[in-house]
Protein backbone atom coordinates (compact mmCIF):
# COMPACT_ATOMS: atom_id res chain seq x y z
CA UNK A 1 0.00 0.00 0.00
CA UNK A 2 1.23 3.32 -0.70
CA UNK A 3 2.22 5.84 1.81
CA UNK A 4 0.95 9.04 1.23
CA UNK A 5 1.84 10.89 5.46
CA UNK A 6 4.23 8.05 6.44
CA UNK A 7 8.18 7.58 5.74
CA UNK A 8 9.66 4.42 7.12
CA UNK A 9 13.14 5.13 8.74
CA UNK A 10 15.27 3.01 11.05
CA UNK A 11 14.35 3.35 14.63
CA UNK A 12 17.14 3.55 16.70
CA UNK A 13 15.26 1.29 19.94
CA UNK A 14 16.59 -1.54 19.27
CA UNK A 15 17.55 -2.23 23.07
CA UNK A 16 14.48 -1.39 24.23
CA UNK A 17 13.26 -3.59 27.08
CA UNK A 18 9.28 -2.69 27.88
CA UNK A 19 7.99 -1.67 24.25
CA UNK A 20 5.59 -3.93 22.36
CA UNK A 21 6.72 -2.16 19.32
CA UNK A 22 9.06 -5.42 18.80
CA UNK A 23 9.72 -5.72 14.97
CA UNK A 24 7.67 -9.25 13.29
CA UNK A 25 10.67 -10.99 11.29
CA UNK A 26 11.80 -8.68 8.37
CA UNK A 27 9.77 -5.83 8.80
CA UNK A 28 11.02 -2.24 9.92
CA UNK A 29 8.66 -0.46 13.35
CA UNK A 30 9.29 2.80 12.77
CA UNK A 31 7.12 5.33 10.96
CA UNK A 32 7.92 9.17 10.73
CA UNK A 33 4.76 10.37 10.52
CA UNK A 34 4.00 13.81 9.53
CA UNK A 35 2.02 16.70 11.53
CA UNK A 36 0.41 18.10 8.42
CA UNK A 37 -1.01 14.77 7.38
CA UNK A 38 -2.93 14.72 10.92
CA UNK A 39 -3.92 18.35 10.40
CA UNK A 40 -7.28 18.06 8.76
CA UNK A 41 -8.27 15.09 11.43
CA UNK A 42 -8.86 17.75 14.31
CA UNK A 43 -10.74 20.52 12.04
CA UNK A 44 -13.22 22.45 13.90
CA UNK A 45 -11.96 21.05 17.22
CA UNK A 46 -12.46 23.55 20.30
CA UNK A 47 -9.56 25.51 21.43
CA UNK A 48 -8.87 23.02 24.72
CA UNK A 49 -8.36 19.47 22.79
CA UNK A 50 -7.56 21.14 19.01
CA UNK A 51 -4.73 20.39 16.93
CA UNK A 52 -2.43 23.18 18.66
CA UNK A 53 -2.71 20.82 21.75
CA UNK A 54 -1.50 17.98 19.86
CA UNK A 55 1.73 19.63 18.53
CA UNK A 56 2.14 20.65 22.26
CA UNK A 57 1.93 17.33 23.30
CA UNK A 58 3.92 15.77 20.37
CA UNK A 59 6.91 18.03 21.15
CA UNK A 60 6.76 17.10 25.04
CA UNK A 61 6.61 13.19 23.85
CA UNK A 62 9.37 13.93 21.55
CA UNK A 63 11.97 15.79 24.69
CA UNK A 64 10.47 12.87 27.42
CA UNK A 65 11.10 10.49 24.81
CA UNK A 66 14.77 11.19 24.41
CA UNK A 67 15.19 11.85 28.12
CA UNK A 68 13.85 8.37 28.77
CA UNK A 69 14.92 6.24 26.31
CA UNK A 70 11.72 5.63 24.53
CA UNK A 71 10.75 4.83 20.57
CA UNK A 72 10.34 8.46 19.63
CA UNK A 73 8.57 7.60 16.57
CA UNK A 74 6.54 5.79 18.49
CA UNK A 75 5.41 8.07 20.84
CA UNK A 76 5.29 10.81 17.95
CA UNK A 77 2.74 8.78 16.16
CA UNK A 78 0.95 8.30 19.41
CA UNK A 79 0.77 11.98 20.36
CA UNK A 80 -0.21 12.75 16.93
CA UNK A 81 -3.53 10.33 17.18
CA UNK A 82 -4.53 10.31 20.71
CA UNK A 83 -7.31 12.87 20.53
CA UNK A 84 -8.99 12.13 17.16
CA UNK A 85 -11.86 10.68 18.66
CA UNK A 86 -12.09 13.32 21.40
CA UNK A 87 -16.13 13.16 21.17
CA UNK A 88 -16.23 9.81 21.90
CA UNK A 89 -17.29 8.80 25.62
CA UNK A 90 -14.22 6.60 25.88
CA UNK A 91 -11.96 8.57 23.69
CA UNK A 92 -9.00 6.78 24.39
CA UNK A 93 -10.23 3.70 22.96
CA UNK A 94 -11.79 5.58 20.13
CA UNK A 95 -8.74 6.78 18.98
CA UNK A 96 -6.90 3.89 19.32
CA UNK A 97 -9.01 1.75 16.99
CA UNK A 98 -9.17 5.00 14.86
CA UNK A 99 -5.11 4.71 15.00
CA UNK A 100 -5.09 1.13 14.18
CA UNK A 101 -7.27 1.30 10.77
CA UNK A 102 -5.68 4.82 9.55
CA UNK A 103 -2.02 3.41 10.07
CA UNK A 104 -2.70 -0.04 8.63
CA UNK A 105 -4.29 1.88 5.88
CA UNK A 106 -1.04 3.21 5.28
CA UNK A 107 0.88 0.76 5.27
CA UNK A 108 2.48 0.98 8.75
CA UNK A 109 3.77 -2.15 9.93
CA UNK A 110 1.64 -4.25 13.04
CA UNK A 111 4.24 -4.11 15.69
CA UNK A 112 4.53 -0.41 14.72
CA UNK A 113 0.83 0.09 14.97
CA UNK A 114 -0.10 -1.89 18.58
CA UNK A 115 2.26 -0.24 20.38
CA UNK A 116 0.84 3.22 18.95
CA UNK A 117 -2.33 1.92 19.66
CA UNK A 118 -1.58 0.51 23.42
CA UNK A 119 -0.06 3.88 23.95
CA UNK A 120 -3.36 5.76 23.06
CA UNK A 121 -5.22 3.77 24.96
CA UNK A 122 -3.25 4.23 28.14
CA UNK A 123 -3.43 8.25 27.93
CA UNK A 124 -6.69 8.46 29.54
CA UNK A 125 -6.60 10.48 33.16
CA UNK A 126 -10.07 9.06 34.26
CA UNK A 127 -10.62 5.08 34.57
CA UNK A 128 -6.71 4.82 33.23
CA UNK A 129 -5.78 1.52 31.72
CA UNK A 130 -2.39 0.27 32.57
CA UNK A 131 0.80 1.88 30.52
CA UNK A 132 2.39 -1.77 29.74
CA UNK A 133 4.91 0.54 27.66
CA UNK A 134 7.21 3.32 28.32
CA UNK A 135 6.63 4.82 25.49
CA UNK A 136 2.86 4.73 26.79
CA UNK A 137 3.66 6.41 29.92
CA UNK A 138 5.77 8.87 27.95
CA UNK A 139 2.44 9.85 25.75
CA UNK A 140 0.18 10.00 29.29
CA UNK A 141 2.76 12.36 31.08
CA UNK A 142 2.66 14.32 28.09
CA UNK A 143 -0.93 14.92 27.34
CA UNK A 144 -1.14 15.76 31.25
CA UNK A 145 2.21 18.19 31.38
CA UNK A 146 -0.35 20.25 28.80
CA UNK A 147 -2.80 21.00 31.79
CA UNK A 148 0.01 22.64 33.63
CA UNK A 149 1.50 25.50 33.49
CA UNK A 150 0.92 28.70 32.00
CA UNK A 151 -0.73 26.90 28.61
CA UNK A 152 -2.48 24.70 31.18
CA UNK A 153 -4.19 27.80 32.95
CA UNK A 154 -5.13 28.81 29.71
CA UNK A 155 -6.11 25.74 28.75
CA UNK A 156 -8.26 26.13 32.01
CA UNK A 157 -9.66 30.02 30.75
CA UNK A 158 -10.79 28.02 27.60
CA UNK A 159 -12.55 24.80 28.87
CA UNK A 160 -14.50 27.68 31.23
CA UNK A 161 -15.13 29.87 27.86
CA UNK A 162 -16.00 26.09 25.87
CA UNK A 163 -18.48 25.59 28.54
CA UNK A 164 -20.10 28.90 29.55
CA UNK A 165 -18.49 28.54 32.76
CA UNK A 166 -17.31 31.56 35.31
CA UNK A 167 -13.92 32.41 34.52
CA UNK A 168 -12.36 31.42 38.15
CA UNK A 169 -14.55 31.20 40.75
CA UNK A 170 -12.81 29.75 44.08
CA UNK A 171 -14.31 26.44 45.15
CA UNK A 172 -16.12 26.76 47.85
CA UNK A 173 -17.14 30.74 47.54
CA UNK A 174 -20.70 31.89 48.83
CA UNK A 175 -21.41 28.02 49.51
CA UNK A 176 -21.35 27.16 46.43
CA UNK A 177 -18.61 24.37 44.28
CA UNK A 178 -19.39 26.41 40.84
CA UNK A 179 -17.95 24.95 37.75
CA UNK A 180 -14.77 26.58 36.90
CA UNK A 181 -11.38 26.68 35.90
CA UNK A 182 -10.99 26.71 39.79
CA UNK A 183 -13.01 23.66 40.51
CA UNK A 184 -10.54 21.94 37.61
CA UNK A 185 -7.59 23.14 39.13
CA UNK A 186 -8.62 22.08 42.72
CA UNK A 187 -9.96 19.09 42.01
CA UNK A 188 -7.38 17.28 39.35
CA UNK A 189 -4.87 19.53 37.86
CA UNK A 190 -2.75 20.25 40.80
CA UNK A 191 -2.38 16.08 41.90
CA UNK A 192 -1.04 15.93 38.41
CA UNK A 193 2.35 15.52 39.17
CA UNK A 194 2.12 12.81 41.86
CA UNK A 195 0.74 10.84 38.67
CA UNK A 196 3.16 11.04 36.51
CA UNK A 197 4.57 7.84 35.15
CA UNK A 198 8.06 8.94 34.07
CA UNK A 199 11.14 10.85 36.53
CA UNK A 200 11.21 13.17 33.64
CA UNK A 201 7.37 13.84 33.31
CA UNK A 202 7.25 14.19 37.24
CA UNK A 203 10.29 16.32 37.87
CA UNK A 204 8.77 18.82 34.98
CA UNK A 205 5.29 18.52 36.16
CA UNK A 206 6.59 20.08 39.75
CA UNK A 207 7.92 23.11 37.87
CA UNK A 208 5.21 23.69 35.35
CA UNK A 209 2.94 23.13 38.95
CA UNK A 210 5.04 25.46 40.73
CA UNK A 211 4.91 28.47 37.76
CA UNK A 212 0.96 27.77 37.83
CA UNK A 213 0.31 28.37 41.12
CA UNK A 214 1.93 31.62 41.42
CA UNK A 215 -0.07 33.18 38.42
CA UNK A 216 -3.12 31.64 39.91
CA UNK A 217 -2.00 33.35 43.24
CA UNK A 218 -1.73 36.47 41.42
CA UNK A 219 -5.13 36.06 39.69
CA UNK A 220 -6.82 35.51 42.79
CA UNK A 221 -5.27 38.95 44.52
CA UNK A 222 -6.37 40.66 41.32
CA UNK A 223 -9.98 39.21 41.41
CA UNK A 224 -10.08 40.52 45.21
CA UNK A 225 -8.49 44.05 43.92
CA UNK A 226 -5.21 42.84 46.20
CA UNK A 227 -2.49 43.41 43.58
CA UNK A 228 -1.50 47.09 44.01
CA UNK A 229 0.20 48.96 47.40
CA UNK A 230 -0.56 52.34 47.48
CA UNK A 231 2.37 53.75 49.21
CA UNK A 232 0.07 57.41 50.16
CA UNK A 233 -2.53 55.62 52.12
Amino acid sequence: MECGCCEPMRSGSASRRESTAQPLPGEEIAVELDPEAVRPLYTGRDPVHDFEHVLRVMHLAERIARMEGADRAVVRAAALLHDVCREENDHAAASAAFARRWLAERGAPPGFIEAVAHAIEAHRFREPRAAHTLEARVLFDADKLDALGIIGLARLFAYSGVHRHPLWMPVGEGGRDTDSAAREFYRKIRFLPGRMQTETGRRWAEVRLARMQKAIEWLEAEIRGEDFEDGGT
